[in-house]
């Protein structure tokens, strides 16, 4: 895959899966466009970003802002002509108690964190896509969203509402040139899972490399037939 010439948005780019997707697509020759709450002259990089062939491009947005969000993709777009991939990584996790015991703040937060950013960049990208006739949708669901487990209610509900935003964005740009799909992670093999989750088989967990390595193929040209799509990567 060779990607020189293609520019990518991935939200969440400076966490554990964001970055390692923002590396793989750099390594590939796309140009990343990150935004980042803080601001970007003191955004530390992890060591993949770090290491990457050239650096990203950081902007300062808070993603459930739709004017931040805006402002973003004028960023972009005046920066690099447009944007041709669209990754929404970003996104948060709150688990552990059964419904009757948990807040409502956490069913708002997790779907702040995860629907709310998908949607507000997923349709901005799409209005710099379809002024180009091409572009690829990625957002990041989770298996709990597909196989829901107790203790995970607002975390699944929201991850879902992600898959079923993807397939209806699949169904509105059919024949557009642009293409939009979702994967659903298991347990991702990060320090931070490690650490909330010690003595835990991990044989099965999924290695951030390897969720990367889909989603670019995704953004290929060679998966232009690959659509509405909600694929388990879980080990």
């Amino acid at each position: 895959m060779d990607f020189h010439g293609r520019t990518a948005v991935v939200t969440g780019g400076t966490g554990a899966l964001g970055s390692a997707v923002a590396a793989e697509l750099l390594r590939l020759g796309a140009d990343v466009a990150i935004p980042v709450r803080a601001d970007p002259a003191a955004v530390r990089l992890p060591a993949e970003l770090r290491a990457a062939p050239r650096a990203p491009f950081l902007h300062r947005a808070d993603l459930t802002r739709q004017e931040d969000v805006e402002a973003f993709t004028a960023a972009v777009e005046e920066r690099f002509g447009g944007i041709d991939f669209c990754v929404n990584a970003a996104g948060g996790f709150a688990g552990g108690t059964r419904l009757e015991e948990t807040p409502a703040a956490d069913l708002e937060a997790m779907l702040q964190v995860n629907l709310v950013t998908a949607f507000l960049m997923t349709r901005s990208a799409l209005r710099s896509m379809r002024r180009r006739g091409a572009g690829r949708i990625v957002t990041v669901s989770a298996m709990p969203a597909l196989a829901p487990k107790a203790g995970l209610g607002p975390y699944a509900a929201a991850k879902r509402a992600v898959a079923t935003l993807t397939e209806t964005v699949a169904e509105e740009v059919k024949g557009s040139g642009i293409t939009a799909n979702a994967v659903a992670p298991g347990i991702i093999l990060t320090a931070a899972n490690r650490a909330a989750m010690p003595g835990a088989d991990t044989a099965a967990w999924v290695p951030p490399a390897e969720i990367a390595a889909l989603i670019a193929y995704l953004c290929s040209d060679a998966a232009r037939s690959v659509n509405g799509n909600v694929i388990r990567i879980a080990g």
